[in-house]
């Protein structure tokens, strides 16, 4: 008799398209026991090619329903889950489709799909007790502190205006006639404050301070980090910026 650990091998290799060797443990009835097997394969890719489109909407809409299966079956075939939570299953997929040689006449769509993910994170993200106003005490100490962001944060960095192309693909969204690809990219940070999922288009200055706080560098090394670049991208208003900061919710409050 089979051991376990091979059988699960065996049918692990089945649902991804080699269904030979378990085909052979399977005992025949009516219906053959490749035919049996096959159920579940098509069963488990069909659930997880829902999974992707549930994760990918928009990329799914920019591209269709012909052109997102067969894209999502590829990447399911290569790359299934190993992890047994399916809210997990995805974060591959935008390099997946950055891979790929054709995209339906959208260059675009990889980093679509990575800000759709982002959001995805974020709001299957850890909650946490935010870092509020009301907890600053004395500005020198809180110079010298390593703030956290909230567990929700994602940075995401594209040469694309992904979020207007998101933007554009939401429900409530006004017509617009085009979105001007040539505006160049954005620098983004994605996160959830209580329920709301929120992003924002982030300035060269901003980004760097963000960075350099995910670095885990004090608040003032932060702020210097901020304030070498602006010297390059223009003015930063550090108050107006960590206020938006403060009040958003973006970074977690100690202990």
């Amino acid at each position: 008799m089979s051991r376990l650990p091979e059988l699960q091998r065996d049918f692990a290799a089945a649902l991804v398209g080699r269904p030979s060797a378990m085909a052979a443990r399977v005992v025949e009835d009516a219906i053959p026991a490749s035919a049996r097997v096959q159920v579940y394969a098509d069963h488990f890719r069909t659930s997880l090619i829902e999974t992707l489109a549930a994760a990918f909407p928009v990329t799914h809409a920019l591209v269709g329903e012909a052109f997102f299966t067969q894209a999502a079956r590829d990447f399911v075939l290569r790359q299934p889950p190993r992890d047994p939570r399916l809210f997990m299953y995805g974060g591959d997929f935008p390099a997946a489709l950055r891979a790929l040689r054709d995209l339906a006449g959208h260059p675009y769509l990889p980093c679509v799909a990575a800000f759709e993910w982002a959001l995805h994170q974020a709001y299957h993200a850890e909650d946490a007790v935010p870092l509020r106003p009301s907890d600053i005490g004395d500005a020198a100490a809180m110079a010298k502190q390593t703030l956290a962001l909230h567990p929700s944060a994602q940075r995401l960095d594209t040469p694309w205006p992904v979020s207007e192309i998101w933007q554009v693909h939401q429900p409530d969204a006004p017509a617009i006639d085009s979105i001007d690809l040539k505006q160049g990219g954005e620098q983004l940070l994605l996160w959830r404050n209580g329920i709301e999922l929120c992003w924002r288009k982030l300035n060269a200055a901003e980004a760097a301070l963000i960075d350099t706080v995910l670095a885990g560098k004090p608040l003032a090394k932060a702020v210097a980090q901020a304030m070498l670049q602006a010297q390059s991208t223009g003015p930063f208003d550090f108050s107006a910026s960590f206020a938006w900061c403060l009040e958003g919710g973006i970074f977690r409050r100690p202990g």
